[in-house]
């Protein structure tokens, strides 16, 4: 199921599953060399994990002793030494004697001689999230800057091993959504105030004063960027630079009302560029924002309910309204954007009576809100809602009782001009399905917390460099910008067809973070003007051959068949694509299975293990033609070959070699198409995005 957590895994970088190609994958930095230098030198210390703070069942033990063996693994593969230990610090700071809390670190030592210049702190997505479980991928970000920096990764209270919270209904979506919402508020009772990111900046302060650090350089992306405005607007003497990847936390930090709609206003520029700047999509849809007005309205007016199938081929009953449309397809965009560059062509077969291809999407995105996280340790759903709960500022007020408080909400979104959120209408924007303030009117705030800024707050006027990216539509544009705003000396760079955080979508940003931490320059970022790879869209889902556009002549081959073929040429090698796009969504979502279902007909097998061999049988793009056969993916340069046959009533039937790449960087290119179709000759070209 794609929405995992709705609000919780989206800004949590829930993309760890992304296909490997030459885009900078999520969390996983083995396409990237980090040193290899190997060093059994890993020295460790302890302290008593949460003795004295008494949390009910939801705190888990800490182990103390030695770095875990993941943290020593992963700094032998990088070459470092690691020390790993805890620091106590106040669980309430404004009533001390009610304990401590220890706070958990990791720190990767640099292989030069002498100190080091500074540690690099890191606050990775949200609040819930283990800082150390994405050390690898971090490792490997920073790995050039280990020379002089020392890394630094700190588990946020309630997360990791700094007394990870296990609230286990909202945790493992064993009740309905919102009374795990209920009962997890209820288990942390007074100690729901107590894990925002107010307290999770002077945590951050304990451990580098504890460390001895006169510096730090603070990386905070996404829900880390107000991480980054919590301890830099505290401790600005101590930070030597800050370097933001498409952060939250613009000057009206959490206001619901302008939140969400800078994201609504997003998710149409997002579809617009991904279909534009496809050679497929783009002549089919010149105009794409009426186009996705008229689905919204459409599905407003008339839902949209049937089956469809799920990545791995399950058939579910879906009702598509505006807020499923919204919630879980629009906005989170999956499978390197497969859901965003298949919408508009969807909206169109729906208007032209074929419902098939918007239901699949429906089906691929639907699931419960309450969902399974798993393992506490590694992702706390409790402490992210806390953290970002109390981060909030509500139309409410929190002493009152639920009900009352959901009458001031709703009279605050009654007051709001009827277009506030447009597209898209105010009872979408502000559903369950899509506004973390809707799901917090379930939390509790039983006293005040730590706010994000303190009064009087100075923003430090240090080196800061904010990066974007134009189709991101989980923290958009704006509101990057608003952050950027903040430091007197910032620099932001926009980064091109690149999405959610932009170190993990392009070459261009992964370089230029580390640069600007070893240098404090931002240098030369001409990169983030061309898109690294242009994501495939789809321009139709034509029901028979006769509707698809014909694919082109190639000039340089001896090509026979007339335009009827052509337009089967076309559909056979969407019907590969399209498998090749649905075992993307399989990978990540459902890690160890492997097949799937045609869109109109058929199954496909795919084998990951090295170079992705995805096999077809019968699988049907339109109705009429079916194609079996092989597509090999080689994930080390994005080469594509398919050998296809081709039958079905649409066509004379007979077998085509396709040559090409997928997902590469740089222009795209095109597919070389040739074989046999009704016994003549095939030399055509078909674009490759």
């Amino acid at each position: 199921m794609k929405r995992v957590g709705v609000m919780l895994l989206v800004m949590g970088f829930g993309l760890a599953g992304m296909a490997q190609t030459d885009r900078v994958p999520s969390l996983n930095a083995d396409r990237f060399p980090v040193r290899s230098r190997l060093t059994s030198d890993l020295h460790t210390s302890s302290a008593s994990p949460n003795q004295a703070l008494r949390l009910p069942s939801m705190a888990l033990a800490n182990a103390v002793g030695p770095c875990p063996p993941e943290a020593q693994g992963a700094a032998a593969n990088a070459g470092v030494v690691v020390t790993c230990s805890f620091v106590p610090v106040p669980f309430d700071r404004e009533h001390p004697n009610r304990g401590t809390i220890s706070i958990y670190y990791e720190l990767y030592l640099h292989t030069g001689p002498g100190s080091a210049e500074s540690a690099i702190l890191v606050q990775w997505g949200v609040e819930g999230k283990a800082q150390t479980s994405v050390r690898d991928y971090l490792l490997g970000l920073f790995g050039p800057n280990l020379d002089v920096h020392d890394l630094l990764l700190i588990d946020n209270r309630g997360s990791g091993r700094s007394g990870a919270i296990d609230c286990p209904q909202l945790q493992y979506g064993t009740a309905p959504w919102v009374i795990g919402l209920i009962d997890c508020a209820v288990q942390l009772g007074d100690d729901a105030s107590r894990y925002g990111s107010g307290d999770i900046a002077q945590d951050q302060e304990a451990v580098r004063a504890t460390l001895g650090y006169d510096k730090v350089d603070f990386f905070g992306a996404s829900e880390g960027g107000v991480g980054a405005i919590a301890y830099a607007t505290r401790f600005g003497a101590r930070v030597r630079s800050i370097l933001l990847d498409s952060p939250y936390g613009g000057p009206v930090l959490y206001r619901f009302d302008l939140d969400d709609r800078d994201r609504t206003h997003s998710e149409p520029r997002m579809l617009r560029l991904d279909c534009r700047r496809s050679p497929t999509c783009s002549p089919d849809h010149p105009n794409p924002d009426t186009e996705l007005e008229e689905l919204i309205r459409r599905v407003r007016e008339h839902p949209v309910e049937g089956y469809g199938h799920e990545t791995f081929g399950k058939l579910l009953y879906v009702r598509i309204d505006e807020r499923l449309l919204l919630g879980y397809i629009i906005d989170y965009p999956t499978g390197n954007f497969t859901d965003t560059g298949e919408l508009l062509a969807a909206g169109r077969s729906l208007a032209q009576g074929d419902d098939v291809p918007l239901l699949r999407l429906g089906a691929e995105g639907f699931g419960p809100l309450a969902s399974d996280f798993g393992d506490p340790t590694i992702f706390s759903a409790a402490t992210d809602y806390d953290a970002r709960c109390l981060n909030l500022f509500p139309p409410w007020n929190w002493h009152v009782p639920m009900l009352e408080r959901g009458v001031q909400y709703a009279d605050a979104v009654s007051d709001l001009p009827v277009d506030f959120f447009a597209p898209f209408s105010k009872y979408a924007a502000t559903g369950l399905e899509f506004s973390l303030t809707a799901n917090c009117l379930y939390w509790q705030k039983p006293s005040p917390s730590s706010p994000v800024v303190p009064s009087h707050a100075i923003f430090p006027n240090v080196p800061t460099l904010v990066l974007s990216d134009d189709m991101d539509n989980l923290v958009p544009l704006e509101e990057a910008t608003s952050v950027a705003a903040l430091f007197p000396d910032s620099t932001l760079v926009e980064f091109v067809e690149a999405g959610h955080p932009a170190v993990s979508w392009t070459q261009c940003a992964y370089n230029l973070a580390s640069s600007f931490i070893e240098t404090l320059q931002v240098g030369d970022t001409s990169c983030a003007k061309m898109p690294q790879t242009i994501w495939p869209a789809v321009g139709r889902f034509p029901l028979i051959a006769a509707d698809a556009r014909a694919a082109k002549i190639d000039p340089q081959g001896d090509n026979q068949i007339g335009e009827a073929e052509r337009k089967v040429v076309t559909v056979a090698v969407a019907a590969a694509t399209d498998a090749q796009q649905r075992s993307f969504l399989i990978n990540e979502f459902h890690p160890g299975l492997s097949d799937g279902v045609g869109l109109r007909a058929g199954t496909f097998h795919t084998d990951y293990a090295g170079s992705w061999k995805t096999t077809l049988t019968n699988c049907a793009f339109a109705r009429d033609v079916t194609v079996s056969g092989t597509v090999t993916w080689n994930t080390a340069d994005n080469s594509l070959v398919a050998d296809l046959t081709v039958s079905g009533s649409g066509t004379r039937g007979g077998t085509l070699h396709v040559e090409g790449a997928w997902e590469a960087p740089g222009p795209v290119g095109e597919f070389k198409v040739f074989g046999m179709l009704g016994g003549r000759r095939v030399a055509v070209l078909i674009p490759e995005a």
